[in-house]
């Protein structure tokens, strides 16, 4: 473990973790990658749209390691995780809620018990921490090291080696046109390959060969679309590019040949814990084996002559990603755009049902507990509204199950694992009986506003059954909490029986989640 830095002056001291305070400094950032073999944080402010690096903290907490047979995180790596995050917590004590994002990659994607240690690892932390697919940590990972480069009109084949997973990425400018996560990382291949961390010429061709059975799937796609650069970022990467270039194996970049003299060089040390090399830091050692067979299925496979190392990864496209969420475009915007265009969603429909559904939010989010958290819950009844009828591209019959299956395993830019399950569960329970259980999936500590943010959903999309494209402008009153009454104008209801006969059935639907629904 590295020792904790001092804070520097710039960041605020004196507020509770996670509160956007007066004295909160409103420029600051803060971005925390838990990788399967190391947890990083940024610190960084906002200047006239750039980011300056206030600070950066690694430690190697080895989540990965020593992951049981049952898939579960060792009591180890568990502990050690947690009092890493403490620390974390304590460094970004005062910076904006909104301004600080905690992401898990691979290793808390599989653990069997990741649920658990999220649970305590955001109360040492302070903050939400988001679980995201591979493809969202390509899509991050790329636009982190996108923004360390010139913004010139060169191709670029991007590629992140992480504990349990690594990433590829072809694209020009701050656009991705194609991203991979493949299911090997140097923590796992040094596991699966390399047992008590014992090196042999053997050993290393049958781990290399792996990693290209792995990569070919993606090979063809990725050659086809072609690059003028190659580039690497993250740890493993960056030790190899120091190594060789200390020993004077390469002067220009990373080559398919200064790989081998370095895996020659391992061999014949025979052991992680023998390995003397000029330019190897101490905790990278045990996992350099695995990174390089990685690196060398790539150069083979892809036949990349040369790769350049990227100082940027994705702690900075979270930093970079967030200001694009504030102030500029929010990639989950363009996302449920995406899924609406691919599904053919009757969008002027979704979009009655939301102005409804927005209509009802700012009269109730005040008297039940809507106001912006960890979540923003206006922001995903929006989205809920825009992606409901999505599964009808399937088939009518069971689309409320069709949607939410879409939404919860689609992968969607932007969107972190817990916010797919809100939405996917939010989908299920749009209409027709009410299964109030899969709440019980959720975070506890949010169930009761996601409920009521079901229940907007569900009037809303109840009013809008007849698809007349009206607006609809309800009054809504609460009373005791579950008690909701709705008052139509000028006769409405009226003047429309069946929405009426509709509400009726709705009042009825409703008993099972405890509400009592009034209208007239």
């Amino acid at each position: 473990m590295t020792n904790t830095p001092n804070l520097p002056p710039e960041i605020p001291q004196n507020t509770p973790s996670g509160n956007a305070t007066d004295s909160a400094d409103q420029s600051l950032y803060a971005a925390i990658d838990l990788g399967s073999n190391s947890f990083h944080m940024i610190i960084a402010r906002e200047i006239h749209g750039q980011m300056q690096v206030v600070d950066k903290h690694k430690e190697m907490v080895r989540l990965r390691a020593d992951l049981g047979v049952n898939g579960e995180l060792s009591e180890k790596a568990f502990s050690s995780g947690i009092a890493c995050l403490e620390r974390f917590g304590q460094l970004i004590n005062g910076i904006p809620t909104q301004n600080v994002r905690a992401v898990g990659t691979n290793t808390l994607r599989n653990a069997t018990n990741s649920r658990s240690f999220l649970a305590q690892a955001s109360k040492a932390l302070g903050h939400k921490i988001q679980i995201i697919a591979g493809q969202e940590e390509a899509r991050l990972i790329y636009l982190g090291v996108a923004h360390g480069l010139p913004n010139n009109d060169e191709q670029r084949l991007v590629m992140d080696i992480g504990g349990g997973s690594t990433e590829y990425i072809i694209g020009k400018h701050f656009d991705n046109q194609h991203l991979s996560s493949t299911e090997m990382g140097c923590v796992s291949i040094t596991q699966s390959h390399f047992p008590k961390g014992a090196i042999t010429l053997e050993r290393l061709n049958y781990a290399i060969a792996c990693c290209r059975q792995t990569l070919r799937p993606h090979r063809n796609k990725l050659k086809k679309l072609g690059w003028d650069t190659a580039i690497g970022a993250s740890g493993s990467i960056k030790s190899i590019g120091e190594i060789i270039k200390a020993n004077g194996w390469s002067d220009n970049g990373i080559t398919l040949p200064a790989m081998v003299k370095l895996s020659e060089a391992l061999i014949a040390a025979g052991s992680a814990d023998d390995i003397k090399l000029e330019g190897l830091k101490d905790e990278r050692r045990p996992v350099l084996i695995g990174g390089l067979a990685i690196l060398m299925a790539t150069f083979i496979e892809l036949n990349i002559a040369q790769m350049n190392v990227s100082a940027n990864a994705l702690r900075e496209g979270l930093v970079f990603d967030t200001l694009g969420r504030l102030y500029a475009e929010d990639a989950r915007e363009i996302s449920v755009n995406a899924m609406q265009q691919w599904m053919k969603v009757d969008v002027q429909q979704a979009n009655h049902v939301a102005q409804t559904a927005r209509s009802l939010f700012k009269q109730a989010h005040t008297i039940w507990p809507l106001r912006p958290t960890e979540y923003d819950f206006k922001r995903l009844l929006k989205w809920a509204c825009m992606l409901h009828e999505c599964g009808i591209a399937i088939s009518y019959k069971r689309y409320r199950q069709h949607s939410a299956y879409l939404i919860e395993q689609a992968d969607m830019a932007g969107f972190d694992q817990q916010e797919k399950q809100i939405l996917s569960t939010m989908m299920l329970n749009h209409r027709g009986k009410f299964i109030p259980t899969v709440y019980d999936e959720l975070e506890k500590e949010f169930s009761e506003q996601l409920i009521c943010l079901t229940v907007l959903l569900r009037l809303a999309v109840r009013i809008h059954r007849g698809r007349d494209l009206e607006d609809v402008d309800p009054v809504l009153s609460i009373e005791n909490t579950n008690e909701v009454h709705l008052k139509f104008t000028n006769q409405w209801l009226n003047e429309h029986p069946l929405t009426r006969l509709d509400l009726e059935t709705e009042a009825k639907r409703l008993e099972a989640a405890g509400f009592k629904l009034t209208f007239e």
